[in-house]
């Protein structure tokens, strides 16, 4: 068995400005990833958090560069670590284990993207997100952000087998998040569900729900991640392949 990965990515700074990424943003993301439709159901009251598919490399992307409001994101600790770390990361988990890719192409493309990914991740405001007892450091970070008045994207979907169109999973961090805010500020941040598919181009945010409120309707953290679960299915069902 390996030993555990103990790297640890430099600390979280919200950025109003990367130089790389402004420049990957303007001649790279924008030319090659179209703008989607995009549709709000409901006014959108910031700070908010959003929980939204992934839809493989496509669904950061474009809600970084055509999000209507700005936010920080969530994403996995080792792409903020050094350069082996994510050629690894990119290489046996985002490229073979989540995207089903051979070893000869997962090996090229994370050999090249791992030079650059790093700006990338820094100019989207990704913060690290750990499947461990440190996720407490991530819920402290996204709770300083939400302070600042700057919302939270997040993907919650369970993609160990693969990104799929519908979600048959949501991990439970980001009620962890929203129930650790309530608890430090009395404020019950609203939840906005979010679908993105690529194929349509279109992105929909759906209408808000609250944690705390959930909560005190008796429904525990699993149950309230498999409420927003359905809730961001059920968009892509009712209104991207329906209209």
């Amino acid at each position: 068995m390996s030993a555990k990965n103990t790297e640890q990515p430099e600390p979280f700074k919200l950025r109003l400005r990367h130089p790389v990424h402004w420049f990957a943003r303007t001649f790279i993301m924008k030319p090659f990833y179209k703008k989607p439709k995009i549709t709000v159901l409901e006014p959108i009251t910031e700070p908010a958090i959003f929980v939204s598919n992934h839809d493989a490399k496509r669904g950061p992307v474009v809600s970084d560069v055509y999000f209507p409001v700005r936010t920080a994101k969530w994403g996995a600790y080792e792409m903020l670590c050094g350069y082996n770390t994510r050629r690894k990361y990119l290489r046996d988990v985002f490229y073979r284990k989540k995207q089903g890719m051979g070893k000869f192409m997962s090996s090229f493309k994370s050999f090249f993207e791992a030079f650059f990914s790093i700006g990338f991740y820094r100019g989207m405001n990704i913060m690290p997100t750990y499947p461990d007892a440190r996720l407490t450091k991530t819920l402290s970070m996204s709770m300083d952000v939400l302070d600042k008045g700057v919302s939270l994207y997040i993907f919650p979907e369970d993609s160990d087998g693969g990104y799929r169109e519908e979600m048959a999973k949501f991990f439970p961090g980001f009620v962890m998040l929203a129930e650790s805010y309530y608890k430090r500020t009395g404020k019950d941040v609203p939840v906005y569900p979010v679908y993105y598919h690529s194929g349509y181009n279109k992105m929909v945010i759906g209408r808000p729900r609250h944690a705390h409120k959930l909560k005190e309707e008796g429904l525990d953290r699993n149950a309230i991640a498999e409420l927003f679960r359905q809730d961001v299915n059920a968009l892509l069902n009712d209104y991207i392949k329906e209209n």
